[in-house]
């Protein structure tokens, strides 16, 4: 079994993996929502008290339910995230695997979201295209494999989901937003929405911007405007802009036959049923993540460590860093 952690925003977990058949075998979460909520946003040394309090909670669960003999090794988020959260996590896994004597493998927390797809599944699906929309990042990545994804398109300032945040925050609603704001939308029934711009419309390249869209929406809550249709026009504008940056790369790229959205972000129900409607269009098959594990979870380090397991990519205790960035320029 592999014992997985992850610590790099506001969700404390834990997960077990079985090697033989990637089952997972146990999961446990402690979010920090609540502690964060009336700020709007993460507060860092907030995230960072929580997780040397919860991460310890979660491994007494843990102790309580498995033999610790049998982990064959610990895996733990290491990149990209708060730097002052992930060591909390990677503190406990090295030493964990220094008490136990087995190895340490260091995951890279957006590679986790893509092995999110294969969760409690034996085998992948590579090559594969992705729409990442995670808390912080807004990416397309070409994945040929496992050990080779390259970034096709990244957000030139916030990302889809802290777009949520924001907005949801000019309405006085708390964090996070994601889920309020699809909830409010819900509430306009009608289909004159506001007509907000769609970010990057003539742009020639394929990126993703949402600060255009987050002033208009200001504007238009400064005039006193109803909120749920604010709500509703918002999400519709922000997910056809993801859906126009997607269909180019659709066009341009000679792109595999399998697509999949990934992050805490895509447990959006209208994004996920406009994107399959895309990928029909250009004959591809959408690959989901259960939405239980589209938000940060261990569940889905430890299939990817299970994945590294297997390869026998082992990291150093002594030379295994955290760093609050992604990977390698345009490489994960």
């Amino acid at each position: 079994m592999i014992l997985s952690i992850e610590s790099s925003c506001d969700d404390s977990s834990i997960a077990i993996t079985q090697i033989q058949d990637a089952r997972l075998l146990w999961h446990c979460k402690i979010s920090q929502e609540k502690e964060h909520s009336s700020y709007g946003g993460i507060v860092p040394e907030i995230a960072s008290r929580m997780h040397a309090q919860d991460l310890p909670q979660l491994l007494e669960k843990a102790k309580k339910v498995f033999d610790f003999k049998d982990l064959k090794a610990i895996a733990v988020t290491t990149q990209p995230g708060l730097s002052v959260t992930l060591i909390e996590g990677l503190v406990m896994a090295k030493a964990l695997s220094l008490e136990l004597q087995i190895p340490l493998i260091g995951i890279n927390h957006l590679k986790g979201h893509i092995f999110s797809l294969f969760i409690n599944k034996d085998t992948t699906t590579f090559p594969l295209g992705v729409l990442l929309v995670s808390g912080g990042h807004t990416q397309i990545i070409e994945a040929k494999d496992s050990k080779n994804m390259r970034i096709i398109a990244n957000t030139l300032d916030d990302s889809f989901g802290e777009s949520f945040d924001k907005v949801a925050k000019m309405l006085g609603l708390p964090y996070p937003g994601g889920p309020i704001i699809e909830q409010l939308s819900h509430k306009y029934q009608n289909n004159d929405l506001y007509d907000f711009p769609i970010p990057l419309k003539n742009y020639k390249d394929i990126a993703f911007s949402f600060s255009g869209l987050k002033n208009a929406v200001r504007l238009i809550i400064d005039k006193g405007a109803d909120h749920a249709k604010v709500a509703k026009s918002f999400q519709t504008t922000a997910c056809k802009h993801l859906l126009q940056q997607t269909e180019r790369y659709f066009k341009r790229f000679t792109t595999p036959k399998y697509f999949s959205i990934v992050g805490g972000a895509s447990a959006n129900i209208f994004l996920r049923e406009e994107l399959d409607k895309l990928c029909k269009k250009y004959n591809k098959t959408l690959l989901l993540t259960p939405l239980e594990f589209c938000s940060d979870n261990a569940a889905m380090i430890g299939r990817y460590a299970r994945e590294k397991f297997l390869q026998g990519s082992f990291d150093e205790i002594t030379k295994l860093q955290c760093s609050p960035k992604s990977g390698d320029g345009e490489f994960l």
